[in-house]
């Protein structure tokens, strides 16, 4: 092969055309899709002109572009996809920060913020589990087999009739039946017609507890009672609270009103009492830490979480169970009245 002293290179992205006076080699190389091509041709008759075989490589080489750059294309709308519906993840987030400057959201501050999703879910799910494991070894430390105590407070009142101790035999009695309520009934809802005669045995005990220096009333429509059912464990807690935090520490004249209503599409429950009511900086609290996680709770308040922990229990089951428009609501005048309010749907009683 004769190779002259004369070559002539043109160079065009990857693929370099090398023009010999009587020899042509093409060597064509395309990187994005992994091909090579090389080619030693002798001029011959009939066989394509040079200028020919430039155009079909040039032809060539601009459908290569042309795919190449649909691929691109298609590899950004991809990615713009990506960005788009991961970018509410921190979309809040910037939300808050009403004096910073906003910034499209760019792949690695939406990889971020996922991973941090993740890990935030993880965390929480770990958290989870070791609570139910906590609770589960604590409710078997704890059991208690309900017929012992039943038998014992059985054998309380019966000794009291035997010594004619009649008020000693009625509040065993009553506290007899306070526990049966709490250990051994299994139902989520009840009527409120046996939630009320659960809140009248509770207060039997706890009014000869405190020698009688509170009472407390029903304020119910007539039809109520029969009519609806509510969770259990939902009112005995709220009355609990209001003698606990309110009227404990009152020398006389403390009064608990229940007062239960209905609305088109909710039903109502409202515990009044007139003790030392709320200030103003522990309502808010107690409005704010019934929204966020019991952990969190514990966190804030450090040791003295008693106070708040049976309004945030029952807020939250009542939202897991029927949803955010449900829970409870606190007002509070101090050293006047204090009100906790529950809200649920109308469930009626079964026939």
């Amino acid at each position: 092969m004769k190779v002259s002293k004369h070559l002539k290179f043109l160079t065009s992205g990857k693929v370099i055309f090398v023009f010999l006076l009587d020899t042509l080699l093409i060597i064509c190389t395309f990187l994005f899709f992994g091909w090579l091509l090389n080619e030693l041709k002798p001029p011959a008759k009939g066989y394509f002109s040079y200028r020919e075989t430039a155009l079909c490589l040039g032809l060539s080489l601009l459908l290569s572009g042309v795919l190449t750059y649909l691929l691109l294309i298609r590899q950004l709308w991809n990615i713009e996809e990506f960005i788009t519906k991961h970018a509410s993840v921190f979309d809040a987030e910037k939300a808050d920060n009403a004096g910073d400057t906003f910034s499209p959201p760019t792949i690695d501050t939406t990889l971020y913020h996922l991973i941090q999703q993740q890990e935030f879910a993880n965390a929480q799910k770990r958290f989870e589990e070791k609570q139910r494991k906590k609770a589960e070894l604590y409710a078997l430390s704890s059991q208690i087999d309900p017929h012992f105590l039943y038998n014992a407070l059985d054998s309380i009142r019966g000794y009291a009739l035997i010594h004619d101790m009649e008020e000693i035999s009625d509040i065993t009695e009553a506290l007899s039946r306070v526990f049966r309520n709490m250990i051994s009934d299994k139902q989520e809802l009840l009527s409120f017609r046996q939630e009320m005669d659960n809140i009248n045995n509770y207060m039997k005990v706890q009014q000869f507890r405190f020698n009688n220096k509170f009472d407390y009333s029903f304020d119910v429509e007539e039809e109520l009672p029969d009519k609806y059912m509510i969770p259990r464990m939902v009112l005995q807690p709220l009355v609990e609270n209001a003698i606990t935090h309110g009227l404990e520490h009152k020398i006389e004249g403390g009064r608990i009103q229940i007062r239960a209503y209905t609305t088109e599409h909710k039903f109502i429950l409202a515990v009044t009492d007139n003790g030392a009511g709320i200030s103003e900086e522990r309502l808010e609290f107690l409005e704010n830490a019934m929204h966020i996680a019991y952990s969190d709770y514990s966190h804030a308040t450090g040791t003295d979480t008693h106070a708040g922990i049976a309004l945030i229990n029952i807020n939250r089951r009542i939202k897991l169970t029927f949803g955010n428009e449900y829970g409870i609501s606190l007002s509070s005048t101090p050293n006047i009245r204090t009100t906790s309010e529950v809200t649920f749907p109308l469930l009626l009683c079964r026939q």
